[in-house]
């Protein structure tokens, strides 16, 4: 049973869940990305995967919670098994793809999200064995404030949009200096003997075609060339 204190937050949590559900909806189809199921990116794919499963789990338990005389831990328990095994799908997506550096920390919400659906499950069992208990119902609340900010945060990405978050702007600054390192001392001495080594073979290869070609050349000194045709 869920405390009546509840009810109006729970009515809240369905109505913004199913705005940004529709909203979610218009994030995917003015995204930048042309290709949609499996030809689109992978980073596409996870983000929209995330925001979807997160706002369908927190607008299904602020339902089940409005309902009258229903235990939220039967539909808490069902979701969160959802939820694990949508977070394993996603697990086995982007291992088998192998996406790039760049996209790890893309990537880093997968076992996040794992970790909020197995607490999740813990107070669902909880809310079975203690219907009257209110701290597995406030647990389930906060998950649904969570479960909003991951999914705008992923919608924010799929419209592609800059990130620009501390974590965010630290890594990028950290790969541009990367890319613009300039090279070592040994590595340019090596590239600049390396040119050496092929002017000197492309000269010695020019010197020989040149008498190569000298000696394929006809003689004009010799006597026939000097004959005069007969009268």
């Amino acid at each position: 049973m869920v405390p009546t204190p509840y009810h109006s937050y729970f009515s809240a949590c369905a109505a913004v869940a199913g705005t940004l559900i529709g909203l979610l909806f218009i994030a995917i189809s003015v995204s930048p990305h042309k290709d949609v199921g499996a030809k689109a990116p992978l980073a596409f794919q996870i983000q929209a995967a995330v925001a979807f499963t997160t706002l369908i789990n927190a607008l299904v338990i602020a339902l089940a919670a409005l309902l009258p005389g229903e235990n939220l831990g039967t539909a808490a328990v069902i979701l969160s098994c959802v939820g694990i095994s949508s977070t394993i799908g996603l697990t086995v997506v982007s291992l088998r793809d192998r996406p790039g550096r760049r996209h790890y920390w893309g990537l880093a919400i997968i076992p996040v999200l794992g970790i909020l659906y197995i607490l999740q499950l813990d107070s669902a069992i909880d809310l079975l064995m203690h219907p009257r208990n209110p701290s597995p119902v406030h647990f389930e609340a906060l998950l649904a404030i969570i479960f909003f900010m991951v999914a705008i945060a992923r919608a924010w990405h799929m419209i592609g949009a800059r990130d620009t978050g501390l974590v965010a702007v630290v890594g990028g600054l950290v790969r541009e200096r990367h890319q613009t390192t300039p090279t070592s001392p040994k590595a340019s001495v090596m590239s600049t003997a390396q040119a050496n080594t092929t002017g000197l073979e492309t000269d010695h290869r020019a010197g020989a075609d040149s008498q190569q070609g000298r000696r394929r050349a006809p003689d004009h000194t010799s006597p026939r060339a000097h004959k005069t045709a007969p009268r």
